[in-house]
């Protein structure tokens, strides 16, 4: 036996796998792990939700597109990028058009009333009629900032930036000038009717995880090139990818064929690519994992590294009469562990983390403003972070019982509000990508999406000035949303 294979060492994680003068293998399968989601996603709205979100109890029409991941009816993942069917698009387009034009008016602060948007619910299913595309995509709204309580309107209403929006070639409904995608009415209430889900069992999350019996099979084909004295090489990608199989998609916390699930899987599957190296990065000056860890000729590597996202806020500011509450910080920060799994393919637990890892992980979470900018994917995702966030202050603090407003239509109480189903993420195919360290090749793997909403609203802090934007919350006009007055 050649002294290479005598020293031959083999440990994968859901991240990651390192076979001498073979590979970091970190299996990509799941490490698209993230995946997705575009689920219901480019699916979606071609096939998934009632047929591209077709109308869903006369209520909504949404393309179900998220970052442009494809996932067949059979809920599989794909990295293929599809446009969005153009006769579904010219659809959307034209309810676009059909909106208020006051819309594209740009404004830093945004105000949507939730006693108005409960009204535009209920009447368009009294009427029979599908919700209005100013409502379904939230007039606009791209990010929440602000909650505020006006306890004389009985409202509490939601407040952030937005402008005038169109939809792209790909399915993704963004502000026209920034083409930061708007918030979607369906992600909103799932949010509001899940957010005892997310302080209870596994909260909200998404992993993509390698079967036991793919680790099984994988540690049994290297260990036949070991027996058999053959040196591994990339070309033999695809044996390594039948052999790890598929890997499972699992999620907690909010419905499964929800638009907001498929946006975790989706997030999590661009990060995943990016990470390994499957597909180029958006942005300049962003390395894969596994361009660094070659670049620093990292070696000896015994585990593979895991990466996540997690909110990333600073204490929730808030008015002395805890009638204004700010959402602060960018939302979104990445998280690296090292694990390991045993003969069996069960996960053997967390090892020290990776420096080269660490530093990847550090490099998306300081860059995530930027990268969010070019990949509508990661914006979505805090977009639904912001949500979560936002339903946990309102549930947590009872702000309708303080103003005196009842919302049945918006938590699900009624059947006003429908959302649509869109094809269940359920697994992604391996996937795995190759960089050569020495003696070693490297063969990537795998992550998640956590979300802790409720960890998020109880640490906040009092900020006298942020009372001062009750004022420009003032109603300006009969509409369920407006501008602020100084704008």
């Amino acid at each position: 036996m050649s002294a290479r294979f005598a020293r031959f060492t083999f440990f994968i994680c859901c991240a990651m796998l390192v076979v001498p003068l073979s590979a970091f293998a970190q299996n990509n399968a799941g490490g698209n792990n993230a995946g997705g989601n575009n689920a219901g996603g480019n699916n979606g709205g071609a096939n998934g939700g009632a047929n591209g979100g077709a109308n869903v109890g006369n209520t909504f029409f949404s393309t179900g597109v998220v970052g442009g991941v494809k996932i067949d009816t059979r809920g599989v993942l794909s990295s293929e990028k599809t446009a969005l069917d153009p006769t579904v698009r010219e659809r959307i387009a034209a309810g676009l058009k059909a909106a208020d034009a006051r819309i594209g008016n740009a404004t830093q602060l945004r105000m949507i009333s939730l006693r108005g948007l409960e009204d535009a619910i209920t009447r368009a299913k009294n009427e029979g009629t599908p919700l209005p595309s100013d409502v379904v995509y939230m007039a606009g709204l791209q990010r929440i900032e602000f909650i505020i309580v006006s306890e004389d309107d009985n409202d509490v209403i939601l407040a952030g930036p937005a402008e005038g929006i169109e939809i792209t070639k790909e399915g993704v409904v963004v502000g026209k000038t920034s083409r930061t995608p708007v918030i979607h009415l369906e992600d909103f209430l799932v949010a509001m009717r899940s957010v005892e889900n997310a302080r209870t069992g596994q909260g909200i999350s998404v992993s993509i995880d390698p079967t036991e019996q793919g680790i099984k099979q994988l540690q049994n084909f290297y260990g036949r090139l070991k027996q058999s004295q053959t040196p591994f090489r990339p070309e033999m990608q695809p044996l390594v990818e039948q052999a790890m199989g598929q890997q499972m998609i699992k999620l907690t916390g909010v419905p499964s064929d929800s638009r907001f699930s498929q946006v975790l899987v989706a997030a999590d599957y661009k990060m995943k690519r990016l990470g390994m190296g499957l597909e180029e990065a958006p942005i300049s000056n962003f390395p894969s994992f596994m361009e660094m860890a070659q670049k620093a000729n990292a070696k000896n590597m015994t585990a593979a590294p895991r990466f996540w996202m997690e909110c990333n806020y600073e204490p929730i500011a808030k008015s002395e009469d805890g009638n204004v509450w700010q959402i602060r910080g960018t939302g979104v920060k990445t998280l690296t562990e090292e694990s390991k799994f045993d003969r069996e393919g069960k996960q053997a637990g967390s090892t020290k983390q990776n420096r080269f890892a660490v530093k990847w992980a550090e490099m998306m979470t300081e860059r995530f403003e930027e990268l969010s900018k070019a990949e509508p994917a990661f914006r979505e995702l805090r977009n639904i972070m912001d949500l979560s966030v936002a339903a946990a202050i309102i549930t947590r603090e009872r702000l309708n019982e303080k103003a005196g407003l009842e919302t049945p239509a918006i938590l699900g109480l009624t059947d006003a509000a429908v959302t649509p189903s869109y094809a269940v993420p359920k697994a992604v195919p391996a996937q795995c990508s190759f960089v050569r360290i020495a003696q070693t090749w490297l063969v990537s793997a795998s992550g998640g999406v956590q979300l802790d909403p409720w960890g998020i609203a109880a640490n906040s802090q009092v900020v006298p000035s942020v009372a001062s934007i009750a004022k420009t919350a003032a109603k300006t006009s009969d509409s369920w949303w407006w501008n602020a007055a100084d704008n």
